[in-house]
């Protein structure tokens, strides 16, 4: 048994609908031609009856209206034929002289013929001949089958989407098999090779640190790429994915400043507040991109340049710009650069680096865009969209007249920075400094309309977030540190119900004085 496929299935389905359609014409018009004779029929025949009663009592004036009516109403003709010539008539005059016999009007008329009762002592041979058209009720039939095609389209494109959908998926699928084979076939010529790499690190001498931690990196990144190529199911896809930017642009930087040669003046800038960013994206793809754009920017500043990588957080997006002041790129082949397969002043370039780039950060909701000009530089410029903040991340600190501040930290520049924000916002008043926080703890650890700002490293016996976890959980409790960056610190804010500040955003977080 031959198997069909969904687009023969939709084919097969699609020949089945004419059909079924064609048929319920024909049965509905023929239904209609056969409704309209015995319809007509009936009323020939009860307008036979009244008018014989007439008849018989010689009102043939009477008669003579009532065919006119019924004539007007059913029938293109009504002719009265009788033996007695003074009793025979056409409806309308004249109606038999110009009768058309043509083959066409024969099909499309018919005639009924009824008897007259005249109830005489002789047999009466009178008759009334109704000549009606055989389709006059097909346009009704057209439409009532049109309507019944209205009312089957609606499922029947719901079956064709079914149909279209499985097939899809069975492209799909089909896809997912085809991409299993080379995948395995890739790995499997990868892991050889990774095999041998993995011993050399543990057989470098302590001089080659460095090496050895380039190499390590290298293997990680390796084995990122393989893992990538596993069989895996949609689930672990999901899986993949990640909101911590700060954590993978983390990475991103300590592998990339080891990779870029010391000769080039390598920055890597990312702004502390970024790491209240949640954003969608996968890591190993992510660092994937960045390394190849870095990479680009090394080929272009040769052995000495500069480049400098900033990561600024823009409220509803987080901007990644990636700047060079290498040799730049021609006019006419900026344009190209994102094309797949296309690749310009490299020996062995695939042309997939900037394509794939650009295909991973759509996919997250992004983009990407290159500014070049020759002899100057490059700027490779990334957006991803905010979808959220983390939980521990506090946008402004709201106070009033009542409110109570306490500021402890063990470095006084922190405490300087800190007065001269309230100084700015009218709150020094309202205000206590302290580089210990036994004083807020046996003071005010019951009052609800207060505002701690801790340190994170105050003692050596305790820490910022012990003292706060500690304080009345409807205050405002923040912990402010430049340890933020830490992920265990984070996720323990957020469990405590915590907020963390970057000590490198103390200038920049809104202080807002409510009037009431």
């Amino acid at each position: 048994m031959k198997i069909q496929t969904s687009a023969q299935r939709i084919k097969v389905f699609e020949k089945k609908q004419y059909i079924v359609s064609g048929l319920c014409l024909l049965i509905v018009t023929g239904l209609a031609i056969v409704f309209n004779a015995l319809h007509l029929q009936n009323v020939a025949e009860e307008n036979t009856r009244f008018l014989s009663r007439m008849v018989k009592i010689g009102d043939f004036r009477e008669a003579s209206l009532i065919l006119q009516q019924a004539r007007l109403s059913s029938f293109t003709m009504i002719q009265y034929k009788s033996p007695e010539s003074d009793r025979s008539f056409v409806i309308p005059l004249k109606a038999e002289i110009f009768k058309d016999n043509s083959f066409f009007n024969r099909i499309a008329k018919n005639e009924i013929k009824v008897s007259v009762d005249l109830n005489t002592a002789t047999q009466s041979n009178d008759e009334i001949i109704f000549e009606y058209e055989r389709f006059r009720l097909v346009p009704y039939a057209f439409l009532i089958w049109f309507f019944l095609n209205l009312i089957s389209i609606p499922q029947t494109r719901l079956l064709k989407r079914r149909l279209l959908e499985q097939f899809n998926r069975d492209i799909e699928i089909e896809k997912k098999v085809a991409k299993s084979e080379i995948a395995q076939q890739v790995r499997h010529n990868l892991r050889t090779p990774l095999a041998a790499l993995i011993h050399i690190p543990s057989r470098l001498p302590e001089a080659a640190l460095k090496e050895r931690e380039l190499l390590e990196l290298t293997i990680g990144q390796i084995r990122d790429l393989i893992s990538k190529l596993d069989d895996r199911t949609n689930e672990a896809f999901i899986e993949a994915y990640s909101t911590e930017l700060y954590t993978t642009l983390d990475q991103a930087k300590r592998e990339l400043t080891n990779i870029v040669p010391k000769s080039i003046q390598f920055e890597f800038d990312i702004e502390d507040i970024v790491a209240s960013s949640l954003v969608k994206h996968i890591p190993y793809e992510l660092r994937s991109v960045l390394g190849n754009v870095i990479t680009n920017s090394v080929e272009a500043v040769g052995e000495s340049g500069k480049i400098l990588v900033q990561v600024r957080d823009l409220a509803s997006e987080v901007l990644i710009s990636v700047s060079d002041n290498g040799i730049g790129i021609k006019p006419e082949i900026l344009p190209k650069v994102f094309q797949k397969h296309f690749s310009e002043g490299k020996l062995n370039g695939s042309g997939i680096g900037l394509s794939h780039a650009k295909e991973n950060i759509e996919s997250w909701g992004g983009s990407v865009s290159i500014n070049s000009t020759v002899n100057v530089g490059t700027t490779v410029t990334i957006t991803l969209p905010v979808e959220d903040r983390a939980s521990w991340y506090l946008p402004r600190l709201k106070f009033n007249a009542q409110s109570k501040i306490f500021i402890v930290d063990d470095q006084e520049s922190a405490l300087e920075l800190w007065k001269i924000k309230l100084q700015e916002a009218d709150l020094m008043k309202q205000s206590v400094f302290s580089k210990t926080g036994e004083v807020c703890m046996k003071t005010f650890e019951k009052e609800e309309d207060c505002t701690y700002l801790f340190d994170y490293d105050l003692s050596q016996r305790e820490t910022g977030l012990d003292f706060l976890r500690n304080l009345s959980k409807g205050s405002t409790r923040c912990l402010v540190t430049g340890n933020f960056d830490n992920q265990k610190l984070r996720s323990a804010c957020a469990e405590a119900g915590i907020y963390l500040i970057p000590k490198g955003y103390i200038p920049e977080i809104p202080l807002i004085k409510l009037s009431t």
